[in-house]
């Protein structure tokens, strides 16, 4: 047993037998989170975060936030502006662990209307993070897996630390299930392509492009674990999170980061330009180059950098802002993707969660000015939801990693919500653009096909 703080407890054990799929159905508890990443190396993807049996919920909608306590079992409601409230409920908690995260808060921010759009759901909050004080890392690199414990409050009794490393290495695991889903008809084609074909006349000179949602959706039985072990499989990305609230499920693989703090460093890697993998090394390379001299893609990628500079110099001291890589080409399983990685260093008046919150909404989202943006979603009321947000951890040490949720799925009341987007310019020709949206649905509810299940 190590100690890292007064607060902090830390156990160490070999993992090269468990992977973070067993430790999350040996875990015990409920309300239980993944966060993995298909790019194990030696940076973000290092590492795996699981966790169960939160301390407390915070929930946001409009301008309050519910508190609920595990411990006490009363629920506290605060009022005001939700990024000011959630500053000032974060525990802060110094230690000295080499983990980007080792207890805090996972969960969701969203933006724009709480409703999903086309569909009679109930509505999300806006916001919505566990706290959990207990964390379980795995380290892709040396194959150890370690628990940390941090307390909130210094006289709460602590965790055994030993039984729940005995859990995960000799514990039952849950049971392999399956799950099967049926998609849904909204009956809804003709009124989103009049909306579409109407914002279209409405462009602008200062909007000329804006990217919209589209939501599909499908009925669905089984496990929501076994769903996202399929799309982990068939659709690996750098961020892969499954995260269990009290009506609901989040899950979904995505290949950029909105954002990451580490104390004072603040990295932005905007994704903008994807083209397919080829079937073979050669055909990959040339792929690449063709990905790297589109002329057209080059430009939006340009203007995206040029936006989340100007974002991050309202954050962070504005000479410290500076591109680190630009238009650099990684690979997913399924596409290349044009990223660039840029820095800046964090004003020390300022908390991880302003930047954050001058992320969102992320620009990719809208293609236009955040004020413009937001304006253009309430008047052609295209609620965003979490689709229009960001998931990911704030840290008892101040640390922050979010991706973006465009590519989630949500599971709520046994319908399964997905969504696709829409670009709209002058020149886009709506049927077309509904057609390819179409099919695009239909490929990627064939990703979701259960291999040892049965899907109608």
């Amino acid at each position: 047993m190590q100690t890292t703080s007064s607060r902090t407890k830390m156990k160490t054990i070999n993992g090269d037998s468990l992977t973070p799929i067993l430790i999350f159905r040996r875990l015990q508890g409920k309300y239980k989170f993944l966060l993995e990443s298909s790019a194990q190396h030696e940076g973000a993807g290092r590492f795996s975060f699981i966790g169960a049996n939160p301390r407390k919920t915070y929930k946001g909608v409009g301008q309050e936030i519910q508190e609920y306590s595990y411990q006490t079992g009363k629920t506290y409601v605060h009022k005001g502006e939700l990024f000011a409230l959630l500053k000032r409920l974060m525990p802060r908690i110094s230690n000295t662990t080499e983990f980007p995260f080792s207890g805090g808060a996972v969960g969701y921010i969203g933006h724009g209307g709480t409703s999903m759009l086309q569909t009679d759901a109930k509505e999300l909050p806006d916001i919505h993070f566990h706290v959990y004080e207990t964390v379980i890392i795995f380290d892709h690199v040396t194959d150890e897996v370690t628990l940390i414990h941090t307390n909130i409050n210094v006289e709460k009794q602590e965790p055994d630390l030993e039984d729940l490393a005995q859990q995960l290495l000799q514990g039952h695991a849950s049971e392999e299930a399956t799950y099967m889903y049926q998609t849904l008809d909204t009956s809804t084609q003709d009124q989103f392509s009049n909306a579409l074909q109407n914002i279209q006349r409405n462009l602008n000179g200062e909007m000329t492009r804006v990217v919209l949602p589209k939501c599909y959706l499908a009925k669905f039985q089984g496990d929501t674990f076994s769903l996202y072990r399929q799309l982990r499989k068939k659709k690996p990305a750098a961020y892969m999170y499954y995260v269990e609230f009290e009506d609901y499920v989040v899950l979904g693989t995505s290949p950029e980061s909105l954002i990451r703090v580490k104390g004072e460093q603040v990295i932005a890697t905007p994704t903008e330009g994807t083209y397919p993998r080829g079937g073979t090394k050669s055909d990959d390379l040339e792929n690449e180059r063709k990905l790297y001299n589109h002329l057209e893609i080059r430009k939006s990628h340009a203007v995206l950098v040029s936006a989340v500079q100007q974002e991050l110099q309202s954050v962070c001291f504005r000479d410290s802002v500076q591109v680190i890589d630009a238009m650099r080409i990684v690979k997913s399983k399924q596409a290349l993707h044009m990223t660039s990685s840029i820095e800046g260093q964090l004003l020390p008046m300022l908390h991880a969660l302003d930047v954050l919150a001058a992320m969102l909404p992320p620009y990719s989202t809208t293609g236009i000015a955040k004020e413009q943006a937001t304006h253009y979603f309430e008047k052609w009321h295209q609620p965003a939801s979490i689709f229009g947000g960001a998931l990911g951890f704030i840290g008892f040490n101040g640390h922050l990693d979010f991706a973006l949720t465009g590519q989630s799925i949500v599971v709520k009341q046994a319908i399964m919500h997905m969504q696709s987007s829409i670009e709209v310019t002058k020149y886009t020709d709506i049927l077309s653009v509904l057609q390819q949206v179409e099919e695009e649905e239909r490929a990627y509810l064939q990703l979701l096909d259960n291999d040892g299940g049965q899907n109608e």
